[in-house]
């Protein structure tokens, strides 16, 4: 599983390497993506491998925020509602498909290679 999501973080890392951070490298449990245009701003993936009774893994992904003080002023609802929807966009897309499409909609990323 850590391999899979090494692979996942490296290829995002290389495709936008001005929005996505890895501060513990690739087999750490988190990473930072952060808008190169608005200091401050910054979206935090953290996830971890759940392990059931019959060995099956199941990667966790959660989603923090840190906004700053004016932006959250002018966008509260569509900042406290990009958790919820970033779970949703998991189970319709899949993890690498999630995060490039949160890129994408947050507007972090100058655009999304096809």
């Amino acid at each position: 599983m850590a391999l899979l999501v090494a692979g996942v973080l490296h290829g995002l890392w290389g495709k936008y390497p001005d929005v996505v951070t890895l501060p513990e490298g690739l087999l750490g449990d988190y990473i930072i993506l952060r808008n190169p245009k608005l200091p401050g701003f910054e979206l935090t993936i953290v996830w971890k491998v759940h392990l059931d009774e019959e060995g099956r893994t199941t990667p966790v992904l959660d989603l923090l925020t840190k906004v700053p003080e004016q932006v959250l002023q002018q966008k509260m609802a569509t900042i406290e509602n990009v958790p919820a929807r970033f779970r949703s966009m998991l189970l319709l897309f899949g993890i690498e498909s999630a995060i490039e499409n949160l890129i994408r909609v947050v507007g972090l990323g100058k655009s999304i290679p096809a």
